[in-house]
């Protein structure tokens, strides 16, 4: 058998210097510091495509909403969990039901994945298909993948392969 490569020597880093990313939850503000693992992002997929147990597809939810939130360890400093413990304390106290928990999540990944989690302010995205009674998304949909990400060009939805 041939030899198929090297893996794992590149190491995503987050830009210092960039914007983080913030969200709302129960009246707190929660800043996105931590990335979510590229495998934690597989798993998490394969939770919404139905290809794993679902604990363990809320265990994924669970651990990238835990990466995101932490502080990444520099140098002498420990990684800091402090507003994780916060989030996981205020959705306890507040008896946060999993809908919610998961969307969040799923906003995590998205953003993370390089899919915009709202429509930039000033752009449209041409004519509503959507009726004025119908629920929004909390996210909206690219056209295509290559739209969301350069990197995904050529690649085929999920659903288009399965004939959804």
């Amino acid at each position: 058998m041939g030899h198929l490569g090297t893996f794992g020597a590149a190491v995503r880093e987050a830009n210092p210097t960039a914007e983080k990313d913030s969200f709302e939850f129960f009246g707190e503000t929660f800043t996105v510091h931590g990335v979510i693992p590229p495998m934690l992002m597989l798993q998490i997929g394969a939770a919404a495509t139905g290809k794993i147990d679902e604990q363990e597809g809320l265990g994924a939810m669970w651990e990238a909403m835990r990466c995101s939130l932490t502080i990444p360890a520099t140098g002498d400093q420990p990684a800091d969990g402090k507003a994780f413990d916060r989030l996981y304390k205020l959705a306890v106290n507040h008896n946060c039901n999993i809908d919610e928990l998961m969307r969040l999540a799923m906003a995590l990944f998205e953003v993370q994945a390089g899919r915009p989690t709202q429509e930039p302010h000033g752009s449209s995205l041409g004519q509503s298909s959507t009726s004025p009674s119908s629920s929004t998304s909390s996210s909206a949909s690219p056209a295509s993948p290559a739209d969301a990400n350069p990197k995904l060009a050529g690649m085929v939805p999920v659903a288009t392969v399965l004939g959804g």
